[in-house]
């Protein structure tokens, strides 16, 4: 066995540096949608007076992502949708210490009929730019579509700088 392999075995570099994380994060999964009607507005979902979030939820244990995502957003809104690209990534640790990883998907819906669960109070279909600014908090929602705004448009290729 070469020596790099049995360093990296070992969680050592062959400078002596570490490779790996001295505490990696064991995280809860949460799965958001940016759900796109056909007229380019966004699903934004109630839970309160105050707060607003995309749809989505947790990852079941044994549970496939795009699974786990469909399921969430049916059993929140009713809707099927097409599920595109993931938008953003984020981790962190909560108030509690706990780990957190997050998936924003691009989706996209033929139907604007949402059947709420009770999980929330309300909804809305609103512009990219009113969610992120009028209705979201969550800095990740925001990120997420902040991304969606900058990428080309599905199936278009970047322009070129020439």
């Amino acid at each position: 066995m070469w020596p790099c392999r049995r360093a990296a075995r070992a969680g050592r570099s062959t400078d002596g540096g570490t490779t790996m994380t001295e505490q990696p994060l064991i995280a809860e999964v949460s799965q958001k949608a940016i759900i796109r009607s056909p007229d380019g507005s966004l699903l934004v979902m109630q839970v309160d007076d105050t707060t607003w979030e995309l749809p989505g939820g947790r990852m079941g244990a044994y549970e496939e992502p795009l699974v786990g995502l469909r399921r969430e957003i049916r059993e929140e809104t009713g809707l099927d949708v097409s599920v595109d690209e993931p938008v953003h990534t984020a981790a962190w640790r909560n108030d509690q210490g706990r780990g957190r990883y997050s998936v924003v998907y691009r989706c996209d819906v033929d139907s604007t009929a949402v059947t709420l669960s009770d999980e929330h109070c309300g909804y809305e279909w609103v512009s990219p730019e009113t969610a992120r600014d009028e209705f979201l908090t969550v800095s990740i929602h925001q990120t997420a579509i902040d991304r969606l705004l900058d990428a080309p448009a599905s199936g278009q290729q970047p322009a070129d700088d020439d």
